[in-house]
């Protein structure tokens, strides 16, 4: 009776000590997820597997002017504080890089070439990174870049030609001016389109581009550089556009040029973002507005067709301090963050379609 007494015990307590085992693992993961801002499902107690891997999470930033204006000056511009640095090209995106590399693909709009070229356009502001710069991009976990805005030509054909040349040896991917880019996740494609949208007379152009892209790509991404600077609201042309890539197949539209944030509609399902602001932008070295944010769009395709698109805001500030830029975007937390959401959701309120907190 004793020995049966002990066997009991023994087995009573191992059971105990299993059952706990698995609850504690089960805590472990919701209590991860919950840290990483994902959801998690589970299936008699097991995640599921077959969605998480056919979700796609792609991160959106604004614009980067990963250079500076030579006829301004040298002191606090974006290479100054690089040779402050001690040529650290990580410094630059330090602050964001936990969510870029947590993605399964990055975005931003390179607001200028890289280039050697001394061919300066005739204008007021023209910009220019080192060929080297192109390391701060993949430092950064940015793996493409939009190419379709007003500086990119800033010095000539040359100057635009050395910048495809230093992006394809830097393996970083680029769309716009009649490039699409085609990117690979889990054996879904991916497909960028990128446009200088200061006219609806472009639809032609983008109703070509998105069909040609669908016919390859499970996702189409659709990039505008539009809109009036500092304005917070996107103006006919920008609304038109946007709903219009929508209408042909898009499966998100983002935006930028204005340099300040504007609001996000969320048309037939899918999301406008219309101005995610200037991110990490050498071409002012203290911009009164420093607010900005990244917008991750989380696509589930299964078969090959989207069943669900779910967005995220992850506010920022342009610079980690505030009585200048110093060209490192930073995440913000408590009081600001809110305050750069409710930014947003104003902003979003007055548009037709735009989204309320519960949308994301």
């Amino acid at each position: 009776m004793k020995c049966f007494v002990k066997v009991f015990a023994i087995s009573f307590i191992f059971f105990v000590l299993l059952f706990s085992g698995v609850l504690i693992a089960i805590f472990e993961k919701v209590e991860k997820a919950i840290e990483s801002h994902e959801a998690v499902i589970l299936v008699d107690g097991k995640e599921d597997v077959e969605e998480k891997n056919n979700t796609i999470k792609i991160s959106f930033a604004g614009d980067c002017t990963i250079g500076y204006d030579e006829r301004s000056s040298y002191a606090y511009s974006l290479p100054f504080v690089l040779e402050k640095q001690n040529n650290n090209y990580g410094y630059f995106f330090e602050k964001v890089k936990p969510v870029f590399e947590k993605d399964d693909l990055t975005i931003v709009n390179l607001e200028n070439p890289f280039t050697t070229s001394i061919k300066r356009r005739d204008k007021q502001f023209c910009f220019k990174g080192e060929l080297s710069y192109a390391n701060i991009l993949r430092a950064g976990s940015i793996e493409m870049v939009n190419i379709a805005n007003n500086h990119i030509y800033d010095y000539s054909k040359e100057g635009f030609l050395d910048t495809i040349q230093i992006l394809k040896n830097a393996n970083i991917y680029y769309s716009g001016e009649n490039y699409i880019a085609y990117y690979e996740v889990r054996d879904i494609t991916i497909a960028s389109i990128g446009y200088r949208g200061w006219s609806t007379y472009i639809k032609p152009n983008v109703s070509r581009d998105i069909k040609k892209a669908k016919e390859k790509a499970d996702i189409v991404l659709v990039s505008f550089h539009w809109g009036d600077e500092n304005k917070n609201y996107p103006n006919d042309v920008q609304k038109n556009l946007g709903r219009f890539a929508i209408d042909e197949g898009a499966d998100i539209v983002v935006g930028h040029h204005p340099h300040v944030i504007q609001g996000i509609e969320k048309y037939k399902g899918k999301y406008i973002v219309y101005s995610l602001g200037n991110f990490c932008f050498g071409g002012n070295k203290n911009p009164r507005d420093k607010d900005t944010f990244i917008f991750q769009g989380e696509f589930t395709v299964i078969d090959k067709k989207i069943t669900k698109i779910q967005g995220n805001i992850i506010p920022c500030s342009i610079s980690s301090v505030n009585n200048i830029n110093n060209y490192q975007p930073t995440i913000l937390e408590g009081d600001e963050k809110q305050r750069v959401l409710n930014r947003i959701y104003d902003y979003s309120n007055k548009l037709k379609y735009g989204i309320s907190p519960r949308e994301i």
